[in-house]
């Protein structure tokens, strides 16, 4: 089926309409962004696949279940965002790179944490022209609240890092603090 390789990942993918639990598979020392972002390969292909209900409860109620399959292949211009196989590999050396905090708004919650950018970029920019998949390291998602400032929240679910869709993401908002840190002044710093 491949030509190269693949180690196989579990993974969690969140669509509009569903989220699907299965494996994907991912070429040794690359990263689940890279896959995303592979030019030419229009879909993601998930073995083992249960569709559940859109929402972020995990693990997902069994009523939930709209049907499982052997095999199916998302369309990758659907996915939001997912969890599992490996964070992306940098292109350039660490020292030219740095970390800034930000959330990413998908309807009725947030997924914040540090994204990777080059040194001196401003986030707004680069976010103009990055690749649609990108890796938010320390991520968390957090529950919108009302009568609540988005950076009060608490974060619902943590994750050692999570691929999101920029271009399925509704907006960026200023980030839940870490360790009571105020961020709505340096969000696009």
């Amino acid at each position: 089926m491949y030509r190269q390789p693949r180690e196989a990942f579990e993974a969690r993918v969140h669509t509009l309409v569903h989220r699907i639990y299965g494996q994907i598979y991912l070429i040794p020392s690359s990263g689940t962004a890279d896959l995303l972002n592979a030019e030419g390969k229009l879909y993601l292909p998930v073995t083992g696949a249960m569709l559940y209900e859109a929402g972020h409860k995990h693990p997902p109620e069994v009523d939930e279940l709209k049907a499982s399959s052997a095999f199916v292949a998302l369309q990758k211009t659907h996915l939001r965002w997912l969890v599992g196989g490996r964070p992306a590999t940098p292109r350039t050396s660490k020292g030219m790179l740095e970390q800034k905090r930000l959330a990413l708004l998908y309807g009725s919650y947030l997924l914040a944490g540090s994204l990777e950018i080059p040194k001196g970029v401003r986030l707004s920019d680069y976010l103009s022209s990055a690749k649609p998949f990108q890796t938010l390291h320390a991520a968390g998602l957090y529950l919108l609240e009302p009568h609540k400032p988005v950076v009060e929240l608490a974060p619902y679910e943590t994750f050692e890092f999570v691929t999101v869709n920029l271009h399925q993401a509704e907006g960026v908002v200023e980030a839940p603090s870490e360790q009571g840190q105020d961020t709505r002044l340096t969000l696009f710093g």
